[in-house]
């Protein structure tokens, strides 16, 4: 092996001579063997040098690009996650919106059914909270390094809201389905009552006069209707509807001017035996029987339009109610109010007596409906069912 070395280093580095002119001389310069290896091996592991130094500057700029285009995807990702988040977050928020509505219009309509109707059957929800962190801190740029530790952790809260939001919807569906059913049974019953009592003509002249919007204000405070359902509305208007029939009920003179343990019915409504002379008649009355100056009370508020003697009715009140109901009492021992004088429902009125036409203490009591005598006791006895 040494041999060939050698024989390689004489065959190709043997020794040289260059000849260098300079100003008409000749100068001989000798270039020794180890002097030419030296020289190609410097050259050589300069070019070594330069290949590999260039190659590592061709990977690192590749490894740098590699980088920066992989932060550029992160950075990319990032902002369509950013704006996905932004989506669900002004979703939800407008879903919370139409939740507090239903919320809101809920416990109004329960703060406003009448008493016939129980609140016990419903009870609200506790309010739904926002579903994302509004703070505008909350979405920030991703770091080089920074990975998310758990990658289902995002998933988490739309998947909750949601669950609730779905849940609160059923919840503020059946409450508004029972408040509908209520309202309707209530509803249908005072119809009923009042078809089967014939005060038909009371109640139009009194949706008439609720049509009217004078003496009435207050506040601005309204529900945004754009976010309610409109079945849920229809609700609404219902239960505006039955609390104006139960007003309607508070004006009708709903029960006798007795006390209940203070007389008994001698005579009824209608055809009857005169008891002065035993003659068919009709009796546009009801006589109620009782104890001498017992108390007579209004049925309900009225207007006093006549009050004094009257013929066969001896000492006589005559009331004017609302919606074209007007009562009338006959024979009383004294009268306690005046003509035009406002009186309230229960207020004493005068006291039993036997004045007029009659036979001993009782009290003559009438109801006129638009100028029509009706039956007293049967306008009573249907009022009593929805009271």
């Amino acid at each position: 092996m040494s041999v060939f070395i050698k024989s390689f280093y004489q065959k190709f580095f043997p020794a040289r001579q260059l000849l260098i002119r300079q100003n008409g001389e000749v100068k001989h310069v000798v270039l020794a063997p180890w002097f030419q290896l030296f020289t190609v091996l410097l050259i050589l592991g300069t070019i070594t040098w330069v290949g590999i130094s260039s190659f590592r500057v061709y990977s690192q700029t590749n490894k740098i690009t590699d980088i920066e285009q992989s932060q550029i995807d992160k950075q990319q990702v990032w902002q369509k996650q950013v704006q996905e988040q932004k989506a669900l977050h002004a979703k939800q928020l407008e879903q919370l919106a139409v939740l507090e509505q239903k919320q809101a219009l809920l416990q109004g309509m329960i703060e406003s059914l009448p008493a016939s109707i129980s609140k016990e059957t419903i009870k609200l929800e506790e309010q739904l909270e926002s579903p994302v962190n509004q703070d505008k801190g909350e979405f920030h740029e991703p770091l080089v390094d920074e990975e998310p530790k758990n990658k289902h952790a995002s998933l988490l809260t739309p998947i909750t809201f949601a669950a609730r939001y779905e849940r609160l919807n059923k919840y503020y569906e059946h409450n508004f389905a029972l408040i509908d059913a209520q309202i309707n049974k209530r509803h249908d019953a005072i119809l009923a009552m009042l078809k089967g009592a014939g005060l038909e003509s009371a109640l139009e002249q009194h949706l008439a006069l609720g049509a009217q919007t004078s003496a009435q204000g207050g506040p601005l405070d309204v529900f945004d209707e754009a976010k309610i359902p409109g079945q849920f509305l229809a609700i609404v208007d219902k239960l505006l509807l039955l609390n104006n029939l139960e007003n309607f009920l508070t004006e009708l003179p709903n029960s006798l001017p007795l006390p209940a343990a203070k007389y008994y019915i001698s005579s009824n409504f209608g055809l009857r035996k005169d008891p002065m002379n035993n003659r068919r008649a009709f009796h546009k009355g009801v006589d109620l029987a009782g104890w001498h100056k017992t108390e007579i009370f209004a049925p309900a508020d009225a207007r006093v339009l006549r009050a004094g003697k009257n013929g066969g009715y001896g000492n006589f009140i005559e009331l004017e109610h609302k919606n074209g109901l007007v009562t009338r009492f006959g024979h009383l021992n004294k009268i306690k109010v005046k003509k035009g004088q406002t009186i309230a429902k229960n207020e004493v009125i005068g006291l039993m007596g036997s004045t007029g036409r009659s036979t001993s203490t009782h009290l003559h009591y009438e109801v006129l409906l638009d100028g029509k005598h009706v039956n007293p006791l049967k306008i009573t006895k249907a009022l009593s069912r929805v009271r």
